[in-house]
């Protein structure tokens, strides 16, 4: 038995430093290409590729097993030459350093956005990426080993089983932070489960706020009898708040919260209430007996920024929550939905800085969870060389015709309500794919859902015109955009980021070019411009280019909540045939 888990650790070890490369070298040829053409080679055809790093005098090769126009590669070998005459396997350690080595010979590329007078990487931000990057690894490598073969079978079990993570980011599965014992305890990809703690607090210093009085989702009642029975008489002057049991520990440690709890404005409760289930962004839980999701505040980086709800973000959310009910956005009996946040709860401090590490935000749960799926899981194989869960759920697409049928019934539910809203509302979401949900029905997509509300963007232009606009909302708040940016963001989110990788795993299971179904997508969106003559259409048809983040150079200059961005080739593009 031994033997047996020692093999299975070494194999998984081995399986997550391949990925991890993989990870490294296609964010360096996205981020990097156009400034370092001379250095990357790629050559569709024959499958070869090479990435040389001259300050370093190594050049990494080998062979791909699919070639993908959209940059997310999949390697056949990765191998090195050239480093004191080495020739051999690449760890992802030793490219990590090849990296920040010729990137600090030059400074970071100077894309869109990136700063142009201080590109040099200092020491500290080379270590921390380095870190981020071996934690991000060793999570992996535990993933694989424990979880990469569990079956996906409806909605908690799709939120628990994103296994790789973001496709084009250096460590997506970072956690710095979470100790040894904390990555096994509240890792949704180890389907774990706990119980959340809970804090009474007193109602001078509870805050929440909700979009409407029956949008409100009330404390669970076992937590409701806990309060009555610890505080007796005094149980009306509280309100309960959950945190994250890691949330929960880490807070109390803080002289502030200490003064409140000898002050009698907050009373920790300890572990109660309903099972919760981590979702795919950690903090996030599902609680199945609420039927609602709740977003809580980490104090820890989760890929690499910290987690926690701070004042601007809640008001963002709350101000799109309410802008999209007031405007109906696709329609009472649409099959394109969203999942709304409802409500924000917290513990005031005269710090913000205090009061965002207790913010919750609440999202109540309106799909069928037996058959509803995280996209971003669907789109995953669990294994290097295996379809994707989306085509084995789907009895990988046997018939002639099979997928394009389903991709197109798919786009009928994603990509032409989004671009119809865009240009009749100004209305523009952040869905990529850990974003967006999919109800699937007899194996065909039934309801496709778009959740996280924080990432709406409102064309200013639009809200201007009287569109929906409330009374007092100011034009000026965090919601809106121009539509230059509006459109950007939706270029980005859903054409870049969800078809790119959605098609990626499509083509790649069914062993044809992506440009197969970005040929779909093209016609598609063709048909509703001469409909319609909308002019996002339009542009998603006709733009040269679209802007990528550039995560990895935004990790390396620690600069994530305001990245630096790339063009990239629009694979939508009508062409000259």
């Amino acid at each position: 038995m031994l033997e047996i888990e020692s093999k299975l650790r070494s194999e998984s070890l081995e399986q997550a430093n391949r990925h991890t490369c993989k990870l490294l070298l296609n964010c360096y040829i996205r981020e990097l290409a156009q400034e370092r053409e001379d250095d990357i080679a790629l050559n569709a055809d024959t499958l070869d590729y090479a990435v040389a790093f001259p300050v370093c005098g190594v050049t990494v090769f080998g062979k791909l097993a699919y070639y993908s126009a959209a940059g997310e590669h999949e390697y056949e070998s990765i191998r090195r030459s050239g480093a004191n005459g080495a020739n051999g396997h690449v760890e992802y350690g030793e490219l990590v350093q090849w990296i920040i080595r010729e990137l600090s010979s030059e400074g970071l590329g100077t894309g869109e956005g990136a700063p142009a007078d201080d590109n040099r990487i200092t020491d500290e931000q080379a270590r921390s990426f380095a870190e981020k990057v071996d934690n991000s690894c060793r999570n992996l490598a535990l993933f694989i080993e424990r979880a990469a073969e569990l079956e996906v079978f409806d909605y908690r079990t799709s939120e628990q089983s994103l296994i790789y993570g973001h496709p084009f980011h250096p460590f997506p599965k970072n956690s710095r932070g979470f100790s040894e014992r904390d990555v096994r305890m509240f890792s949704p990809e180890l389907r774990t489960s706990f119980r959340l703690g809970y804090f009474a607090v007193r109602k001078d210093v509870f805050r929440d706020e909700w979009v409407a009085e029956d949008k409100k989702v009330p404390p669970h009642e076992s937590v409701q009898a806990h309060l009555r029975h610890t505080l007796g008489d005094k149980s009306g002057e509280y309100a309960p708040l959950p945190v994250h049991p890691w949330q929960y520990k880490h807070v109390l440690g803080l002289s502030e919260v200490q003064d409140y709890v000898r002050e009698g404005k907050l009373v920790p409760l300890g572990s109660l209430g309903p099972l919760v289930y981590p979702t795919t962004s950690v903090r996030t839980v599902y609680v199945p007996d609420m039927n609602c999701n709740i977003k809580l505040s980490l104090s820890m980086q989760i890929t690499n920024l910290i987690r926690t709800n701070s004042d601007e973000q809640m008001r963002r959310t709350l101000d799109a929550s309410r802008y999209l009910l007031r405007h109906g956005c696709f329609g009472p009996n649409s099959p394109t939905r969203i999942a709304y946040e409802t409500g924000v709860s917290t513990c005031r401090f005269a710090d913000e800085k205090l009061t965002r590490q207790f913010t919750i935000v609440y999202r109540p749960i309106e799909f069928d969870p037996a058959c509803t799926y995280v996209l971003a899981s669907l789109a995953e194989a669990p294994q290097p060389g295996r379809p994707s869960r989306l085509t084995s759920m789907l009895g990988g697409f046997g018939r002639s015709g099979q997928a394009d049928r389903w991709f197109a019934r798919y786009l009928e539910l994603s990509l032409l309500p989004l671009v119809r809203v865009a240009w009749e509302k100004g209305i523009h979401f952040e869905a990529h794919l850990q974003n967006t949900l999919l109800t699937l029905r007899d194996g065909m997509p039934e309801a496709f859902i778009i959740r996280d509300l924080e990432g709406v963007s409102v064309e200013i232009g639009r809200a201007a015109e009287g569109l929906g606009t409330a009374r007092g909302q100011e034009l000026s708040g965090p919601l809106f955009y121009s539509r230059e940016q509006a459109w950007a963001r939706t270029s980005y989110y859903f054409i870049v980021n969800h078809l790119g990788s959605l098609i990626h795993a499509m083509a790649r299971d069914a062993g044809v070019p992506e440009t197969h179904f970005w040929t779909i997508v093209r016609e598609t969106l063709r048909r509703a411009y001469e409909r319609s003559g909308n002019a996002f259409a339009k542009h998603l048809l006709t733009a040269g280019t679209f802007y990528a983040k550039r995560n990895m150079l935004s990790c390396l200059k620690g600069s994530g909540e305001a990245p630096a961005y790339v063009p990239v080739g629009n694979l939508i593009q009508e062409t000259e045939e």
